[in-house]
């Protein structure tokens, strides 16, 4: 008798389980579903990307390979006629200097530091030509993009991928 009786036992709690967990499973799976569309409308909507690729390459580079390159205009600070925004107001950048950074375990390392001790000019017009080819709004609200455009015009332009990163000193917008 005590046998039918733990047996019964057993198979109640089991079909309980079973009810439970179907509960569960129908009531918890579309809520979360539910949740991560909104989670993806949202995001979309603030344009914010969950996995960026283009900064992966930045992100893989350990702060011991890293090596800052500071470059300076003559006249001490470096001053960017921006486009005239829609308001017709003219606007302009201005900064102190610019930091380039370069991976230092890339294949080209060496070749591209000695090239860039001698291209300061040449870092500082890429700089220039990008942030003054972009207006007031633009520059003030998509910082990161211009950082990302400089970077790619750099690395195209000294033709190597250790660059990874720039920088600057006090840039300040009028």
């Amino acid at each position: 008798m005590k046998k039918n009786i733990l047996t019964i036992i057993i198979m109640a709690l089991t079909v309980i389980n079973v009810i439970l967990t179907a509960v569960v499973l129908f009531s918890t799976v579309p809520a979360m579903n539910r949740t991560n569309n909104l989670i993806k409308k949202v995001t979309e909507v603030v344009d914010l990307e969950l996995e960026s690729d283009e900064q992966a390459g930045d992100n893989s580079v350990s702060i011991k390979d890293r090596e800052n390159h500071q470059f300076n205009s003559s006249a001490g600070t470096l001053t960017i006629n921006l486009q005239n925004s829609a308001n017709g107001k003219e606007h302009w950048a201005q900064l102190d200097s610019v930091y380039v950074t370069v991976n230092k375990a890339g294949e080209d390392y060496k070749n591209l530091v000695k090239n860039l001790d001698g291209k300061g000019s040449d870092v500082l017009t890429i700089v220039s030509d990008v942030i003054g080819g972009m207006d007031y709004e633009a520059v003030s609200s998509k910082k990161s993009e211009m950082k990302l455009e400089i970077v790619r015009k750099l690395q195209e332009h000294f033709e190597t991928e250790s660059i990874i990163d720039v920088s600057f000193d006090n840039l300040r917008f009028q």
